[in-house]
């Protein structure tokens, strides 16, 4: 099959790419300044695309000024909303549309699965709704949104901005530690992906993080199980805050998110638990 991937140059797309092309699917990018103009080229896509992949945003980390916060927004809301017009434009139906989210979307500190609808006020959970909200404009195709968690892989995600600082025997827990930290391992977000194209009744939303979660202390203790001697250096919610803004709360508050769709769809994790996910990024 012909898929489509925004976004693939990203961490994820890549692995994307990768996992597709195992699969003897051909894998096209579809370009960031033809998703915010919309039009030709796009509607050229729909013609040929029989999956698409939708990954494209403006990256969440760093500091949110005025600027970068409309940028994360926009970027989102525009692109998906500019392909989705001309997906409807064609005559051709599209097989499937992926489409990534958040699960940052839910209200902090509750327990959640993808039924739940304590959806959070707060800004990244705005973002991920209006960028849910777009790609239910779509019509005649299969639609899944993947709410993603922290997505962990040994070259990239998160671990990249850890693992420097773990090599030199240093390891921050950010705010309380006690905030749920909900990880998923690259592989099974791919996984799921190509567990999707063969189960065609699977569709609507699901929560990719591992079924058995930890908060953010636990996660660092797992991380660090095998260093010897770390220094573990606790960076309270307000400090963070003032390093990098409003962007501190997609570390430092979660909710418990739980996957049950995707445990109740049959699909098998390649990582159910943390220590699980240490040992693939060792391995």
């Amino acid at each position: 099959m012909n898929v489509f991937v925004t976004g693939l140059h990203g961490f994820v797309g890549s692995k994307v790419k990768a996992e597709f092309e195992r699969g003897g699917h051909k894998v096209f990018p579809v370009l960031r300044e033809d998703l915010l103009l919309g039009g030709e080229r796009l509607d050229r896509i729909a013609k040929w695309a029989d999956v698409v992949v939708n990954l494209a945003g403006e990256a969440v980390t760093g500091k949110w000024t005025e600027n970068k916060m409309i940028d994360i927004l926009e970027s989102r809301r525009v692109s998906t909303r500019n392909l989705v017009d001309s997906l409807n434009r064609c005559s051709k139906r599209l097989k499937l549309f992926i489409n990534a989210s958040a699960v940052g979307i839910y209200q902090a500190n509750r327990f959640c699965d993808e039924d739940s609808l304590d959806i959070g006020s707060h800004f990244l959970a705005k973002v991920a709704n209006a960028w849910e909200e777009e790609l239910n404009k779509l019509e005649g195709a299969r639609k899944v949104v993947l709410r993603l968690g922290l997505v962990i892989a040994s070259n990239g995600g998160i671990l990249k901005r850890l693992i420097p600082w773990i090599k030199g025997r240093v390891a921050f827990v950010l705010g309380s530690g006690d905030q749920e930290c909900p990880i998923i391992h690259v592989e099974d977000v791919t996984g799921f992906m190509m567990y999707l194209l063969k189960h065609q009744e699977l569709e609507g939303v699901y929560n990719m993080v591992i079924p058995n979660s930890v908060n953010f202390r636990e996660f660092v203790k797992a991380l660090t199980a095998r260093k010897g001697l770390v220094i573990r250096v606790k960076i309270p919610e307000w400090l963070l805050c003032l390093i990098v803004g409003n962007a501190s709360t997609v570390l430092t508050r979660s909710a418990h998110v739980i996957p049950w769709r995707v445990m109740e769809s049959g699909y098998e994790y390649k990582c159910r638990t943390v220590r699980e996910v240490i040992e693939e990024l060792k391995s």
